[in-house]
């Protein structure tokens, strides 16, 4: 559940305590489904961000200060950062960045700079402080935990769907047959290789992963570079996760040829430090996206912070719902079209 709306001249209160220093304006900027954002104008300095988040049960303030101090001590610079927080506010103050929402003017190298952002901060895998950092909300360490997690939420949008049809017809005809040739598949290669697929990852095959990390979440400067912002979501996490997320994420939309040239980067970047990462990569990846597929159609179920999401948008929450359909149609299209096998007949 969120907290109270911060108006404009609480962020210019909580602002000018965080700061030190006085603060003659608040802009609301950015803002999502999980936070709100200030852009605070400075009387004798550059602006700040000023963050409010949602008190909804789950530690995002700590976990973002927490990651963004980290990345800031080792010399990040495409990362914002932080300066202060107030944890009864639920606010914290963060260098501001300027720049345009990435994901409107794609650029032909984004996937290169994705990478290199990743790549990047993998080495920082053995810093100081990073053995303190927590895992990743949501990280998944073994196949079996990634099969459960898709089942659970297969299961709350089979019980949604008895009130929508197209929705049933997508799961059972298209989505629950091809991820139930990639489970069977997996647990046969495992089997093959003599892995138990309920083992645990080794913490040295992990990775530090933003965990929401895509186009969605990132700003282009005048330069053309990108900076990364929201890292609610930091942490460890199976480094085939990562590179699944991030290329199948539906807030970055990278077309195939870019979404392939990640894929080899990380691929070749990551195989470096585990010798069964490409077979992982191979095994996981369209259990991943199925999970993705579930999660764009989060709002068929009516308690969800998605459903709330589109409520607040207005209109025809029908064609809302719709839409999101067509969205997971799309995504696991572009599942199967990278892996036929797993195409239903």
């Amino acid at each position: 559940m969120s907290g109270p709306e911060l108006s404009a001249q609480d962020a210019i209160s909580i602002g000018n305590r965080l700061a030190g220093a006085q603060v003659v304006a608040a802009q609301p900027a950015r803002s999502g489904g999980n936070n709100r954002v200030f852009r605070l104008e400075m009387a004798k300095a550059p602006p700040l961000a000023l963050k409010h988040y949602p008190s909804d049960g789950r530690d995002r303030l700590g976990q973002e200060y927490d990651a963004l101090t980290f990345l800031s001590r080792h010399g990040m610079t495409t990362t914002p950062r932080p300066i202060a927080k107030d944890t009864d506010a639920f606010c914290a103050l963060y260098q501001w960045f300027d720049g345009d929402a990435a994901v409107l003017r794609p650029q032909e190298n984004d996937a290169d700079q994705l990478a290199d952002f990743l790549i990047e901060l993998q080495k920082l895998r053995d810093a100081e402080g990073a053995r303190a950092l927590r895992n990743a909300s949501a990280s998944i360490f073994s196949p079996e935990e990634a099969i459960a997690q898709y089942e659970q939420r297969l299961d709350g949008l089979r019980r949604a769907s008895d009130d929508h049809p197209e929705l049933r017809a997508f799961i059972d005809g298209s989505l629950v047959p091809s991820t139930t040739t990639a489970i069977r598949r997996l647990r046969q290669r495992y089997a093959e290789l003599g892995r138990d697929p309920a083992a645990e990852l080794a913490p040295a095959h992990r990775a530090l992963s933003p965990s929401d990390f895509g186009l969605h979440n990132a700003l282009r400067g005048d330069d053309g570079r990108l900076r990364f912002i929201d890292f609610e979501y930091f942490g460890w996490d199976d480094p085939v996760k990562l590179l699944s997320d991030t290329a199948i994420h539906p807030g970055s939309d990278l077309p195939a040829a870019n979404a392939n040239r990640l894929i080899e980067r990380l691929t070749q970047a990551f195989s470096a430090r585990d010798d069964a990462f490409a077979v992982r990569r191979d095994v996981l990846y369209p259990l991943f996206g199925a999970i993705w597929c579930l999660i764009v159609l989060n709002a068929y179920l009516p308690e969800s912070r998605s459903r709330r999401a589109l409520v607040a948008q207005g209109g025809d929450l029908t064609v809302r719902l719709a839409g999101q359909l067509d969205k997971a149609r799309r995504l696991h299209q572009t599942i199967c079209q990278r892996d036929p096998d797993l195409t239903p007949r």
